[in-house]
Order: C-alpha cells, then structure tokens, then sequence
C-alpha cells in the first residue's frame, strides 16, 4: 500500500462524518434543497476556486529548486483556470445576479481554505497544497456526478445550472491520479508526509464547513 493510499484510508471516515453525511447533501440527496440554499453554495465555490489558479502559480514560483513540482504546479493551475465562470453560468441559468452575489467576502469555510493555501504556497511549504488536492480532487471524483444528478431530478430549478459539479465529476477522475503520483514522490519525506496529512483532514473541515456556511444563510434569501 503506497502512501496515498494509506493516507486515503485514514482519512475515509473523516469525509464521510464530515462531508458525505453533512446535513446539506441530505438535503439535496431528498429534495429539500432550495434555490436559495444552491445560490450560496455557487457563492462559496466561486470564492474558493477563483483564488486556485492564484495559490496554486504562488506555490509553482517558491518551488523553483525542484522542476518537476513546479512544473505539477503550473499544469495544476492552468487545468483549474476558468472554472470560476461555471459558477457564473450556473447562477445565471437559476436565475440570479452573479455581480450581485459575488461582490461580497466568502464565509469561513471557503475564506479558510484560501487562506490556507496561499500560507502554504508563500510562506509555510507548498508542498502541504498537494493535502487540499487529495482532498478536493477526491471528493469531486466521488460526489459531484451524483450530485449533480440528484440536483436536476430532485431540484427542477437546478435544471442546466449544473455545469460546475458535471465538469468537476469529469475532470476529477483524471486529476486524481497525477495528485496520486505527486503525493506519494512527496510523502518519502516523513516531515512532508505529515504536512500533507494534516493539511487533507483540515481541508476535510474546511470543506463541511463551507457546507454549513450554504445551510446558515437560510433557506430563502434569495426569493
């Protein structure tokens, strides 16, 4: 079992107590979620992968003295730019004013994980940025198809507003194993190892956070 693999498994309940069981995806998986409940998390995804690109050039430019990372780094950045504007076309299609709600600051969650990972990239260790992708990268690749499809069964307002989590499904599945790779070169590093370990469970949090920063808005602010 390679490090990847090992750290996955450890971190599986986690994602499940923290993300898979969250209130929000309950709500979405029976119908309960509303229009309002999907503009905020638009809202929060749109702040959180806005600043990916950004961390992510921060991190490919202090790891200069190690090409093959820097180089991970710039592919990484480069494959995320843009998804910013699904977020845009998914507000759009339900209904809402994208320059209205994306004026303001993000809530905890998505504010942490920005802040955590520009930390990383300029002044703690890039490396730890390959955590939040194993976390990020796996959680695409296991809920956003299916989400999605609950969305657009369950959800009828969500109809064609779902290109964000459909693109995230797709991508996902390939990105994860170039995050596999890099991860495990990193982890023969016990110091990086447990950087990037820390930094998965963390952006786990994060991630249930920003869910219950969607539920905390309300369930009708938008109408």
């Amino acid at each position: 079992m390679d490090h990847f693999q090992r750290t996955f498994q450890e971190m599986a309940p986690v994602q499940a107590a923290l993300v898979e069981r969250h209130a929000m995806l309950d709500r979405i998986r029976n119908g309960t979620f509303t229009r309002s409940n999907y503009a905020a998390y638009l809202t929060e995804t749109f702040h959180l992968v806005t600043q990916t690109p950004h961390f992510l050039t921060a991190a490919a430019s202090q790891t200069r003295d190690n090409p093959w990372l820097r180089d991970w780094f710039i592919d990484l950045a480069e494959s995320e730019r843009g998804h910013d504007k699904l977020c845009v076309h998914d507000l759009n299609k339900l209904g809402a004013d994208p320059d209205k709600l994306l004026a303001g600051h993000p809530g905890m969650g998505a504010w942490s994980m920005v802040s955590q990972n520009h930390f990383l990239a300029s002044h703690l260790n890039p490396v730890g940025i390959l955590g939040f992708a194993a976390a990020t990268e796996n959680l695409g690749a296991a809920l956003a198809t299916g989400v999605a499809v609950h969305l657009e069964t369950k959800c009828q307002f969500t109809r064609g507003a779902t290109s964000f989590l459909r693109v995230h499904g797709k991508d996902d599945q390939d990105h994860i194993e170039a995050v596999k790779q890099a991860y495990n070169r990193c982890a023969e590093d016990a110091r990086q190892r447990a950087l990037m370990a820390a930094i998965w469970r963390l952006t786990l949090q994060e991630y249930g956070q920003l869910f219950s920063d969607v539920l905390d808005r309300g369930d009708a602010w938008l109408d």
